[in-house]
Formats: C-alpha cells, structure tokens, sequence
C-alpha cells in the first residue's frame, strides 16, 4: 500500500483523537478559571457586600471543600455515567455555578461556589483516567499539556479581572461573566465526544484500602501542603500586595506573574526527578528551596523585590503540583493502587488546602495586619518540603489486602 493511500486512513483515526484534545484543552481551561477569578476583584467585591474576610475566604475555600468531599465518589459517577457523559455533565454544572454568581447576591454566590466546586472535583478526577485510555502511549505528554492549560486558565482569570471589570465601569461582575462564557465553551466542545466510543471502565477497581499506610498519609499530606500554599496566595497575593503598598492594577499583575511563572516548571519538574531516579529524594529538596526562598522574601521584605519573590513563589508551586501528581502515580504498586492513591490525596489534600484561605482571612482580621498570617504560611512552606523529600522515595505503596 502506497503512503498516499495510507493517509487518508491515517487522518480518519487521527481526527478523534485531535477532536478529543481540543475538548481537553477547552475542560482544562475551566479547571481554575473561576476560583482564581475572586483574589483580584476581592477588594471591590468586599466593599460592595460588605464581607469580612471569613465570607471573601470562603469563595474560595468553598470549592476545595467540594474537592476534599468528592474525590472519593467521582469515580463511581464515572462508572454509572461513562466518563464522557460524567465530564459533560460536570461542564455543564460548572456553567450553572458560574451563571448564579454572575448577579453579584451572596447567597446565590456561596450557592454557585459550591457547584462549581462539586464540578471541578468531578472533572480532577476523571480526566486523568480518560487521558490514559485515550493517549495510553502519550499519558506523561498529555497530562503535562492539560496541566500548563490549566495554569494559563488560571493566570488569564487573574491578569483580565481587574482590566474587564474597569472597562465595563467598575462592575466586578462582568469578569465573573466571562468565566461563565469559557465553561459554556467548554461545555459546547465537549458534546461531539459522546459519539465516540465510551472509554472503558478503568475506575472499576479504584478502592484499595491505603488508610493504614504512612506512605499515603505522608504524601497525602504533601499534596495538601502545596495546595493549600496555592489556593491561599491565590486568594489573598492581591490584596497583600494592596494593603503593602502597591496599586491594585500592579498587584493584580503580581498575582498573574505567579501563576504563569509555575507553568515551565509543569514540565520541567518531573524531567527533573526522572533524571535524579535514584536520588529523588535530593531533587525534592533542591526544589523545595525555591517556595521556601520565596515564602522568606515575602515576609521580610515584600517591596524590596516582589517580582523575585513571586517568581521563586510560582515556580515553587509549580514545582510542588508537578511532582504530586507524579509521586501518585510512581508511588502506587499498580494502576489501581495509584488510583486508589489519587482519590485519597485530593481527598485529603484538598480538605486540609480548603482551611487556608478562611484561616487566613480570619487571622488578618483579627492581628489586623500580614505578619502573623504569613508566618503560618512559612510554616506550611517547612511542612510541605518535610513531607515532600519524605515521600519522595521509599517501596511501592500497596493497600492493605495486597500488603498482607
């Protein structure tokens, strides 16, 4: 057979797949676009609501308490619906929950913020399993594309907030809006993928017992770390660069240079470890000296050089997120088993990440300043580098039932 015959054949099988990639990538935008969307307009949204710092803390712990709730139950949605219909069902719930804040009622935000969240808990989740059955030959490449998405999702929230919400006069709603019109985009790409062919039921078999095992709870631990650091600078860099002395425009850009410097290390950070192989727990602590030179420079001395502490802050985090979701799926002693891993990571993790924003709105309300609630995020920041180069080497973890 000649290759001109061959191509046509080629490009029949390829077009599914492409289609499938782009409905990723358009699912992997929403991922944080509308939690990342409060910090900037925090100010104005508090002085308009007359919210405390608890209440502005919550639009933003609200959707990781969802991620903690339902990590450990998406699965079995995915098993009764099929992973497509469940993502497309989660789209559309994610553009419910968005719709309801638009308005600008408290209420009907909180309500918003929690269906949103129940959506992105869903679409955490099942992504990875359909990325495996997809690309099974290109898992490591995919993930790391539809991670970098995300972050460039989350650093276009924070560097268009503050301009969106000026150019329609003021009116903070507006880019609550348009992080709306991104999940009906998602929503619409992701429809031409229920006439493929369901992905199989790869989840099936995603609930070893890990609760006795310290490997799991350690790291566990350390994916609650970095993603508590994420969420809570997320949620208040803005304003602590505000109230320091910056320009809510400067700060605002402040904010979009942290998410966008964590994007090169999405991929760098696990080439990384792969080459430290068999000194990982070294690369660990190599890169954990980043978020933790940041964390110090932050809390020292904010304006002397912000864009050096918040580029250090980013690729640190970047970093941390990278090597997570590498260490679930090396660590586990199987495909199920890392299953098993994830669910009990994003669960744990994301109910420990869900107490740092509104524990640092309520220390900032009480001390009535930055130094003591800073300090507790540089305490974080130690935590999370001594779980990290713990977890970062040791046997596969196996359940209980594959232990004994």
């Amino acid at each position: 057979m000649s290759p001109s015959s061959q191509a046509p054949g080629a490009l029949r099988r390829a077009g599914p797949l492409l289609g499938f990639l782009a409905a990723l990538i358009l699912l992997a935008v929403n991922l944080r676009t509308g939690i990342v969307v409060i910090g900037p307009l925090a100010d104005g949204i508090g002085d308009d609501l007359r919210l405390d710092g608890v209440a502005l803390g919550l639009l933003t712990s609200l959707p990781l308490l969802c991620f903690a709730a339902l990590s450990l139950f998406a699965p079995r949605l995915g098993e009764r619906l099929g992973l497509e219909r469940a993502l497309l069902l989660a789209l559309w719930v994610l553009l419910a929950g968005l719709t309801l804040r638009v308005p600008g009622n408290y209420g009907l935000m909180l309500a918003g913020t929690l269906m949103m969240g129940a959506a992105i808990a869903v679409m955490n989740v099942l992504t990875p399993g359909l990325v495996r059955q997809r690309f099974p030959h290109r898992v490591a490449a995919v993930t790391a594309l539809y991670s970098v998405v995300m972050a460039c999702g989350a650093s276009a929230a924070a560097a268009f907030a503050v301009p969106v919400r000026d150019h329609f006069g003021g009116d903070w709603r507006y880019p609550l809006a348009a992080s709306a019109l991104v999940a009906l985009l998602g929503a619409l790409a992701w429809l031409p993928m229920l006439r493929r062919r369901p992905a199989q039921r790869v989840l099936a078999t995603t609930r070893p017992t890990l609760w006795r095992q310290r490997d799991a709870w350690v790291l566990s631990l350390f994916f609650g770390c970095q993603s508590l650091l994420f969420y809570t600078l997320t949620a208040w860099l803005a304003k602590f660069f505000v109230d320091a002395g910056t320009g809510e425009a400067e700060a605002g850009r402040l904010l979009t240079l942290f998410t966008l410097s964590g994007m090169p290390a999405n991929f760098v950070a696990p080439l990384l470890f792969a080459l430290f192989r068999r000194r990982r727990r070294l690369a660990m602590a190599l890169m954990q000296v980043l978020p933790l030179a940041g964390m110090v420079g932050l809390l020292m001395a904010p304006l002397s050089a912000p864009v050096l502490w918040v580029v250090l802050l980013g690729v640190g985090q970047g970093c941390m997120i990278a090597l997570g979701l590498t260490l679930i799926a090396v660590r586990g002693a199987d495909a199920r088993v890392s299953a098993g891993l994830s669910g009990m990571c994003q669960s744990l993790g994301y109910l420990l990440s869900a107490s740092g924003p509104v524990t640092l709105g309520a220390l900032y309300d009480v001390s009535g300043a930055w130094l003591i609630p800073m300090g507790l995020l540089m305490a974080i920041t130690v935590v999370q580098a001594v779980s990290g180069v713990y977890a970062a080497e040791g046997a596969p973890v196996r359940a209980d039932r594959d232990a004994a």
